[in-house]
């Protein structure tokens, strides 16, 4: 099975993406995580043939338009995006799939327009990073001067595209040369004689504001979708006492717990992802 591309214009910015499977299927937005773009979804796709699973590059990442603003990227800009694609694809009910950054988004959707999201299947990840709100004076002064930090920053040209892929496999979260292959179709550009990333530099900056614990649970006691947790044994997730903990705590939603690395979905798990997303789905 392959891939179709797709095109979004949602007022002045450009989004591109990668359809697949059944036209007539379920009808499935798929939100990459955090510097990855839709070719995350390159593995676990071919495996769920039923869906119409659209998955975009979200603002700032692969192959769509960067954010003209200088400011950071706030995760709620996204919500509103991912309603417009579903607009624009005649969408008003459709089920959504994230991964890490993409999960937080897909939740905080889910809470927004609750009678328009079907299903939501979150992989190592669940809402944003929250702040309390007597620290919101020092988040906004962490973002402005994470902000300048960055743009002062030269942006790193790789002489060769098999160097610029093997410092993604050994970035922050690693991954198999396979799986940065794979991103590198849609997220490497050429530039100045060699090759560099072309996500936005601002989206390395820490956000303006960010929203509270009581906030967070707002949106997800809002949710009426089914809720689906993966989480790696001895990830992210897991590994955070705080979000265990949470968790333990949280009726709605329902945690499967698979061997793997943060990007499980890709090289690695994709089947045991498709097998876990097929029973949650009831595909």
């Amino acid at each position: 099975m392959t891939a179709s591309e797709c095109e979004f214009e949602l007022g002045e910015m450009h989004f591109a993406g990668k359809r697949w499977g059944n036209p007539q299927g379920q009808r499935v937005l798929a939100l990459h995580g955090w510097l990855d773009n839709s070719a995350s979804f390159d593995f676990l796709a071919p495996l769920l043939p039923e869906l119409d699973l659209v998955c975009p590059d979200l603002a700032g990442h692969g192959k769509s338009d960067h954010r003209c603003h200088f400011g950071a990227y706030n995760i709620w800009q996204d919500v509103g995006e991912v309603f417009a694609m579903a607009d624009a694809l005649g969408w008003e009910t459709f089920s959504l799939l994230g991964h890490s950054r993409g999960a937080a988004i897909a939740m905080l959707a889910a809470g927004t327009f609750p009678e328009r999201v079907q299903n939501l299947a979150l992989i190592e990840g669940i809402y944003p990073f929250t702040t309390d709100a007597q620290d919101a004076p020092k988040q906004l002064a962490e973002s402005i001067l994470s902000l300048k930090q960055q743009a002062a920053k030269h942006q790193t040209i790789y002489s060769m595209r098999e160097r610029a892929i093997e410092a993604r496999a050994n970035g922050l979260y690693k991954v198999p040369l396979a799986d940065a292959r794979a991103l590198a179709q849609r997220g490497l550009e050429h530039f100045e004689g060699g090759f560099t990333w072309a996500h936005d530099y601002k989206l390395m900056a820490a956000s303006e504001v960010r929203f509270s614990r009581t906030q967070v649970e707002a949106f997800i006691a809002a949710i009426q979708a089914p809720i689906h947790l993966a989480a790696v044994d001895a990830g992210l997730l897991t590994t955070n006492a705080e979000v265990t903990a949470w968790l333990a705590t949280e009726p709605k939603i329902r945690v499967e717990l698979l061997l793997g690395s943060h990007h499980l979905h890709m090289s690695g798990q994709c089947e045991a992802v498709a097998a876990w997303l097929r029973a949650s789905w009831l595909l």
